[in-house]
């Protein structure tokens, strides 16, 4: 599938989550064959050890991260909606593991942001550490 394509397919024809703001752009001149996408968490509460348990507090403008998708290798609308929900799962796990903790300290294991957590989470799927360092880039 051609970059902008994909973009356009996106950006005007799929419908996303309520709560969810997705877009993408055109991400040859860093990878070739990828489209950036951006997602905001327009509901997102902030979720810090403080904010624990019940996380009232939301964060201005949402939520966000943004990730390469590589869609050169895509042959229809099927495998490009197939790889944004991968991408999007992998960014909503990512939430989930800064959100679940342990009372009465409210520690997470899994934190995402937190050296020790990246690895527990890395040991516990047999995944690379170094993937939660993609969702910095929105």
């Amino acid at each position: 599938m051609y970059t902008e394509t994909a973009v356009t397919l996106v950006n005007e024809s799929l419908v996303f989550p309520p709560g969810w703001s997705v877009t993408a752009t055109d991400h040859t001149s860093r990878f070739e064959g990828t489209i950036l996408v951006h997602v905001v968490l327009t509901e997102a509460k902030k979720s810090e050890r403080e904010e624990a348990p019940d996380y009232k507090v939301p964060i201005p403008n949402g939520a966000r991260s943004a990730f390469p998708v590589l869609v050169s290798d895509v042959e229809d609308i099927e495998g490009l909606v197939f790889r944004l929900i991968e991408a999007m799962s992998e960014a909503y796990t990512h939430e989930i593991r800064e959100f679940t903790r342990v009372a009465p300290t409210y520690w997470a294991p899994f934190h995402p942001h937190k050296g020790d957590g990246i690895k527990r989470w890395a040991a516990a799927t047999g995944g690379d550490p170094k993937r939660d360092y993609l969702f910095g880039l929105g």
